[in-house]
């Protein structure tokens, strides 16, 4: 009977410790750096964004945020290692649309991404534009259109499953149009590679064309931003054009492990909302064409059930063979 008697008190002061730990733990986080793992190199768009976001949020948590680069795969190898990281709120991933792009375009991945991670927050976007050489002596979309029916149109992106050639995908389907897809390495090869007349059109972001929006060797025929864009005022939208469905754009994200706590979630969902509300965040992301628009968990959730499912679709129709 006093072993029973003494057990029950041991069981309710463990339980009472458990309940009182919960509100302290969530008030107390984080009390150490928070690791942030890029599945891209340095200095790419989505890096800069993420350590825009992260410097205001070291001001307002008080802890720094630590980058851990781990590029490779179109961004698997970085998210399989965040997906197996520790769910104490202490490792993050910077997360690119690209991922998406991969998960559908896979045949495997090491991770599922709607059920191994919990997203903290969206970010923002940045808008795609559609980018031909010169040489086709091209005006408007209806002359891109009348070209790209023709067949003979050759077109390049950083890779199979990127968000360059799905959306070239796309536009094709929904030109009732076909042209040859051209791999390279980068986005940036991509575009030195229209410019040198190789092939003839790709998809970039507005980011990455803004240094070359004077460059006599291309034509930028259209924008998938939902307004025009500021520093390129004359580019009509996709939706001007009649091509509504054509609106991809490359946006970032906060996830963790899918076993984070609700609490820590909530904490650094705030924090990053916060971060945005920064006059001075938008001024650095600007540059980029970036777009601050931070989404809850569950829009971000949203978002990424939405496009894997929207690209697994295009690859399908298309006849894409999936990637090991």
């Amino acid at each position: 009977m006093r072993n029973a008697r003494a057990g029950a008190v041991a069981i309710a002061s463990l339980m009472a410790v458990a309940v009182s730990a919960i509100p302290l733990c969530a008030q107390d986080y984080p009390h150490q750096p928070i690791k942030v793992i890029i599945p891209n190199p340095p200095g790419g768009p989505g890096d800069i964004i993420a350590r825009a976001f992260t410097d205001k949020a070291t001001n307002i948590v008080g802890k720094p945020f630590v980058y851990d680069y781990r590029p490779g795969g179109s961004t698997t190898i970085g998210t399989a290692s965040a997906a197996k990281a520790e769910p104490d709120g202490y490792t993050i991933v910077g997360f690119p649309s690209a991922g998406v792009g991969a998960a559908a375009a896979k045949k495997k991945l090491p991770y599922n991404l709607e059920t191994d991670f919990r997203p903290i927050a969206g970010l923002g976007s940045v808008p795609l534009v559609l980018v031909a050489r010169a040489g086709l002596n091209l005006k408007s979309m209806d002359e891109f259109s009348a070209a790209l029916r023709k067949g003979n149109l050759m077109f390049g992106s950083a890779g199979v499953g990127t968000i360059g050639h799905l959306t070239s995908l796309l536009l094709q389907n929904e030109l009732k149009g076909t042209a040859t897809h051209v791999p390279f390495r980068s986005t940036l090869d991509t575009l030195q590679n229209v410019m040198g007349g190789h092939v003839d059109f790709c998809f970039v972001s507005a980011a990455d064309v803004t240094p070359f929006t004077e460059a006599k060797e291309i034509t930028l025929l259209v924008t998938t931003a939902g307004r025009r864009l500021r520093d390129m005022p004359d580019l009509p939208t996709t939706t001007e054009v009649g091509l509504p469905n054509i609106n991809t754009k490359l946006w970032y994200a906060f996830l963790a492990p899918s076993k984070t706590s609700a609490d820590v979630i909530t904490r650094l969902h705030a924090v990053f909302a916060e971060a945005a509300r920064d006059q001075d965040l938008e001024k650095q992301t600007k540059n980029l064409g970036f777009d601050v628009e931070v989404r809850t968990p569950d829009e971000t959730a949203k978002v990424i059930r939405e496009e894997i499912a929207r690209w697994k679709k295009v690859i399908e129709v298309n006849n894409i063979p999936l990637e090991n």
